[in-house]
Order: structure tokens, then C-alpha cells, then sequence
């Protein structure tokens, strides 16, 4: 995920195995021996929202330092605060990376997208977080390059380098034949941070009742 990219999708949950050759960030903390962890970005910016094609599902960002960003968002993106041409949004972008040996019998990872939405110091926010889930059996291991060979479920090999501790680590709990599940999460938050909120409409006066009638006094009989 770069936020600096001229696009950024949540369209298509797509295959991440290639991924694994960019590990270099932080590692978070792993439950287990048989799996880890790391977090490959975490950034923040502030933005414009310059327009909105709804039609597209399509918003485009300037950011304060004059960088375009496209944010594509599918069909399964619902129930967010709404965005208008003008808004100004707080942004935070977030890129994990997981693996674990997959339970043997397992079915296979589905990839999933959620949303969320609420508020922020009384400003809306809203949330967007795709789990990209692939299954890999491994072809080959040399520990003295941290490298690995795999087999996605496409049939398609690849070959990763691992450069965190924690992944280091986790490769030397492998070995040939053995099927691990992969985990990519990619998330993007925003806060609408407009300092002017819509103006209230004003309350209709009150009705004023109707004047009371009197009824004509009953004429006398001639």
C-alpha cells in the first residue's frame, strides 16, 4: 500500500504472495512459534477530497502536499459516511502481513472485506479493512537466505526472501511439503474534519388557533 501511489483499490481482493519479498518493517508480536506476523506500513496524512464519482465508486484525494490519491471502492463498501467534494479528511493508512500453518483437512482462506463507521471527537469516521487470505504449499527452504519457494493455489511458484526476525524464524519451523495459510490486511480510516457543520434548519412559527365562535342567540317565535 502507498499512499503516494496515484491509486489505491479495494476493488478486487487480489493475490498477495509476492508480497512476502518486501518484509523489512516491523514485527509484531507472534502467539506461536508456528506463525508471525509483521506490519509492513503504517502511515497518516491529511487530504482534500476533490471529486466524487459515484457511478465509478471512485474518490480522488489531494493531499496537502499537492499528491493525487484514487481511492476505488467495490461493491461490498457500504454503510460509510458519505464524501463530498470539499471535505476535508484525516487518513490513516494500515498493511499487515501473516502466516500459519494451516490445520491439516482445513478448508481453503476466504478473503473477506468489512466496514465500519462511527465517530471521532463528534466528527464521522469511517473504515475500510480487507483481508486478502491465500494458501501456499512449500517447494523449497534454504535457511542460510532466508528464501523460500511456494506454490499459490493459481499453480503459480514463487520465490521470497524473508528479511524479519519473525519470519526468519517461522521459516525454520518449516519444511518441504508443508501448507501454510497468508494473511494481507489492508486497511484505510477517515475522519471527516470539516470545522463548519451543515446549518440547522429552522422550526416552522407555531399555528395560531383559530378565533373561538359564538354561536347566534335563538330568535323569539312571532
Amino acid at each position: 500500500m502507498h499512499i503516494h501511489a496515484p491509486r489505491f483499490s479495494f476493488k478486487a481482493l487480489a493475490l498477495f504472495a509476492t508480497g512476502l519479498c518486501a518484509f523489512g518493517a516491523a514485527v509484531l508480536p507472534s502467539a506461536a512459534h508456528a506463525q508471525a506476523s509483521v506490519l509492513l506500513k503504517h502511515q497518516q496524512t491529511s487530504a482534500i477530497v476533490e471529486t466524487v464519482d459515484r457511478e465509478a465508486r471512485e474518490v480522488l484525494l489531494r493531499e496537502d502536499n499537492g499528491h493525487l490519491i484514487t481511492i476505488e471502492y467495490g461493491a461490498g463498501v457500504n454503510d460509510l459516511p458519505h464524501l463530498h467534494e470539499g471535505d476535508h479528511l484525516r487518513i490513516s493508512f494500515v498493511e499487515t502481513l501473516g502466516a500459519e500453518m494451516a490445520p491439516p483437512g482445513s478448508p481453503l482462506p476466504e478473503s473477506t472485506l468489512t466496514t465500519a463507521r462511527g465517530f471521532a471527537h463528534g466528527h464521522p469516521r469511517g473504515v475500510i479493512a480487507a483481508f486478502n487470505r491465500e494458501r501456499a504449499t512449500i517447494q523449497a527452504i534454504d535457511l542460510k537466505t532466508h528464501s523460500v519457494s511456494f506454490v499459490t493455489d493459481d499453480g503459480a511458484l514463487h520465490v521470497a526472501v524473508l528479511h524479519t526476525k519473525a519470519m526468519q524464524d517461522f521459516l525454520a519451523t518449516l519444511k518441504v511439503g508443508d501448507v501454510v495459510d497468508m494473511t494481507r490486511m489492508e486497511s484505510i480510516s477517515y475522519v471527516i474534519t470539516n470545522e463548519t457543520q451543515p446549518a440547522a434548519v429552522a422550526a416552522p412559527a407555531p399555528v395560531a388557533a383559530p378565533a373561538a365562535t359564538t354561536a347566534p342567540a335563538p330568535v323569539a317565535a312571532q
